[in-house]
């Protein structure tokens, strides 16, 4: 499901892709989409921009390094990729959000990284889901454990 809806929390983002010292911002909207909501089976983060859909087509997917440092969620594509809809060199996307960085910490993971029509989803190894969470609970919404 793509836009705003039951059980997906809008969280404060500037998403990016860096590369080679150039920074392109993308219109994107972040969500912790917690589990038991809107049909998810785990709790995940939802990027949702269209532009984000040239790196990942719906249906593709590939587990990516996954760095938190300072107020930044960065995904490591591995090497340089030229996006040619946005015009624009790619090797990591960068979702800075200060409150997401402060509730996971200082973190060196993979993530599962799946595209979807509108954007892509971010699945995590388990101790970075609980953190992830906490985050849900702090924010007003409570997991569903019997979805």
């Amino acid at each position: 499901m793509t836009g705003p809806g039951e059980g997906k929390i809008p969280l404060r983002s500037r998403v990016y892709l860096t590369a080679r010292g150039s920074r392109v911002e993308l219109a994107c909207d972040v969500y912790l989409h917690v589990k038991g909501y809107s049909r998810a089976r785990v709790t995940h983060l939802d990027l949702e921009s269209e532009d984000i859909n040239a790196l990942f087509p719906p249906g593709a997917s590939k587990y990516l390094p996954v760095v938190v440092e300072g107020n930044s969620l960065k995904l490591k594509l591995g090497g340089v990729v030229y996006v040619r809809e946005l015009r624009a060199p790619a090797r990591e996307i960068v979702v800075e959000c200060p409150l997401l960085a402060r509730a996971l910490g200082s973190l060196r993971s993979v993530a599962y990284v799946g595209g979807k029509v509108g954007g892509i989803y971010l699945g995590f190894k388990r101790p970075v889901v609980r953190k992830l969470e906490e985050l849900a609970v702090n924010m007003g919404v409570k997991p569903r454990r019997g979805s």
